[in-house]
């Protein structure tokens, strides 16, 4: 296995794991981890925010936000309103549900992260996200450049 395999490898089992963490977490809230990401969105960048920006935001494919959104919408997490500036597009707004939840699903994202960081000394995390940061900046370059 390369060391670029074995990288992609450690991320998806982060990624799953953390997946699985906060589908039990949230059960009791009837939401999956990808509700509950878009919800974090939503609570840390503001509402009134179009449903592009929260693709852009969270770099997960249109349909896949499409879904979660609509899903959300029909468990009243969120409501979507037309955008007066661009009659085409939605404005998506936390309803007072996903309000009354919110420090609830916070808490769940912060002991994942704690549960993730044990035993690592912050100056690591810190270079670990950079570096991370780095991966995906490459990879989305490329990515671009191959369908642009």
């Amino acid at each position: 296995m390369t060391r670029f395999q074995l990288l992609v490898n450690l991320a998806s089992r982060i990624i799953h794991s953390g997946q699985l963490y906060l589908l039990k977490a949230l059960r009791e809230k009837q939401l999956g981890s990808a509700e509950a990401n878009v919800l974090m969105f939503l609570y840390t960048y503001g509402e009134g925010i179009k449903q592009d920006d929260i693709v852009t935001g969270i770099a997960v494919s249109k349909p896949a936000i499409s879904r979660t959104i609509m899903s959300l919408e029909n468990k009243g997490y969120i409501v979507r309103k037309p955008n007066s500036l661009d009659k085409r597009s939605y404005l998506v707004y936390l309803t007072e549900k996903a309000r009354r939840e919110e420090k609830y699903i916070q808490k769940q994202f912060e002991e994942l992260v704690k549960i993730a960081a044990i035993g690592i000394p912050d100056d690591k995390i810190e270079e670990f996200i950079e570096i991370f940061q780095k991966v995906a900046e490459n990879l989305d370059n490329h990515r671009r450049s191959l369908f642009d």
